[in-house]
């Protein structure tokens, strides 16, 4: 992976957490902040001197190669779209507002396409 700009950056609600979701030539990548129960437990057994060194956030990060993805749909909602990505058996949903859904659905869609 090289460190070229993304076409398109959004936020997004997945899998229970909030993302920063980024839409490349080649790829679709997202990560997620959250606290790491390793490391509290850790920064209590030190004393709190682990967190100090290493902080306390975990960043996970997953990508989805655009060559693996077969479809896009959008569902909306209430309050915001999910953008629903199915790739290699598996679905991925962004939950983004009704305005973005657009945007991101016809992204992915002329990116499959290429």
């Amino acid at each position: 992976m090289t460190n070229e700009q993304p076409i398109h950056t959004f936020t997004s609600h997945v899998a229970g957490k909030n993302a920063r979701v980024s839409i490349f030539p080649d790829r679709v990548e997202w990560s997620r902040a959250g606290v790491s129960a390793g490391k509290i437990t850790a920064g209590i057994m030190t004393g709190g001197l682990s967190m100090l060194a290493t902080g306390v956030r975990n960043k996970d990060t997953e990508m989805i190669p655009v060559r693996a993805i077969t479809s896009v749909s959008t569902k909306k909602e209430l309050m915001n779209t999910t953008v629903n990505v199915m790739a290699s058996g598996s679905v991925i949903g962004f939950r983004v507002s009704h305005g973005e859904a657009a945007k991101v659905k016809s992204t992915l869609a002329g990116l499959m396409v290429m």
